[in-house]
């Protein structure tokens, strides 16, 4: 599973269309980053009878989804609050040639503003899934 599969299923998930994958239209004062966690974890990989990743059904993919959302801080975690919601509700998704099957989040960060003044928060999120046969 890459972050445009994440990216393309959040699009979707959120009805938005400005969402992207490892980088953000900075331009944009309303849009959503999907990055590679910056601390991750090893694969856990099957090792029972012949064992390998062929044999493992499901997979973790770490991610960072930035919410990038107005220079008003009220409405920038209300939207992050409201992207939480949704991405912790996610059962059974298929997108792509995978079958999400949750998504295990922490509550959304303040990471200040950038340049521009726009407000940014960030939710770290671990991908549970599994690969389409």
């Amino acid at each position: 599973m890459t972050l445009l599969n994440i990216a393309d299923m959040l699009s979707d998930i959120l009805d938005l269309q400005d969402v992207y994958a490892g980088t953000i239209d900075g331009n944009l004062d309303k849009c959503i980053g999907v990055y590679n966690a910056k601390t991750s974890k090893p694969q856990r990989i099957c090792i029972g009878g012949i064992g390998g990743k062929a044999c493992t059904k499901t997979l973790e993919k770490h991610i960072s989804v930035l919410i990038h959302w107005t220079d008003t801080p009220t409405q920038a975690e209300i939207k992050a609050q409201s992207v939480l919601d949704i991405l912790s509700d996610i059962r059974q998704h298929k997108a792509d040639d995978f079958m999400v099957k949750y998504l295990e989040c922490k509550e959304p960060v303040s990471v200040g503003r950038d340049e521009r003044g726009v407000c940014e928060y960030v939710i770290e999120a671990t991908v549970y899934y599994e690969r389409n046969e």
